[in-house]
């Protein structure tokens, strides 16, 4: 079996982040590719994964030329989904409330006390004239 044995002494070789400096937009692309696999993978307690594929083609013969086509792909985990309960009506229909029990006079549903939770917790796009904003648990 052949192999093609590398000439270079190890003395002389160019460290490899050396060379990936040199690739136009590979840092930056690489930067945030890696920022986004942490983030994903600490807030999902998911694995997750990055790869960069770099082919090697040789351009006109023996010139010397390199031409590099360059791949960086990020392999993100999904977050958790949340489940839901629901119940089946008479008519084979889904709802989140139980269509058997009786409904209480000054209860409200799930789905009314949550868009009512929704509501509580917006807030104004613009202070009015004059009025600051409080910072809360925060630097003052």
């Amino acid at each position: 079996m052949n192999t093609i044995k590398n000439p270079t002494l190890k003395s002389k070789r160019k460290p490899f982040s050396d060379i990936l400096k040199q690739i136009p937009g590979l840092e930056e692309e690489a930067t945030d590719a890696i920022n986004d696999v942490v983030h994903a993978a600490t807030e999902t307690g998911k694995a997750a994964e990055l790869t960069i594929k770099i082919k090697f083609r040789p351009v006109g013969g023996k010139a010397g030329q390199v031409e590099l086509e360059l791949d960086v792909k990020t392999k993100l985990p999904a977050p958790t989904r949340g489940k839901t309960l629901m119940f089946a009506t008479p008519d084979n229909n889904l709802q989140r409330e139980n269509p058997r029990q009786q409904t209480l006079d000054g209860l409200r549903t799930a789905d009314q006390e949550a868009e009512a939770q929704s509501e509580l917790r917006t807030t104004p796009a613009e202070p009015a004239a004059g009025e600051k904003l409080r910072v809360v648990g925060g630097v003052h």
